[in-house]
């Protein structure tokens, strides 16, 4: 495997593990009552705050990390993030 593929494929591996991290705090929060807001409630604010980035390069990928989280904190499955 080139050396690029291999980095994107641990950058990949990285934004993964970190999202699946956020995803068990906030439920491990509200689990606990320390997080006041339902994990779904805070994914739906989230996907509007990824919506309201703006359109360029960098909020692109900044728009697919976040609403993958949002998904994840709404209970539907990760989809695994591919760096372009």
């Amino acid at each position: 495997m080139p050396q690029i593929e291999e980095d994107n494929a641990v950058l990949s591996a990285i934004v993964d593990a970190f999202s699946l991290a956020i995803i068990e705090v906030c439920q491990t929060l509200h689990h606990q009552r320390s997080l006041p807001v339902a994990p779904a409630a805070f994914a739906s604010e989230m996907k509007l705050r990824a919506t309201n980035l703006p359109n360029d390069p960098s909020s692109k990928i900044q728009k697919s990390i976040l609403t993958n989280i949002a998904n994840g904190l709404a209970g539907e499955p990760l989809a695994p993030f591919h760096v372009p």
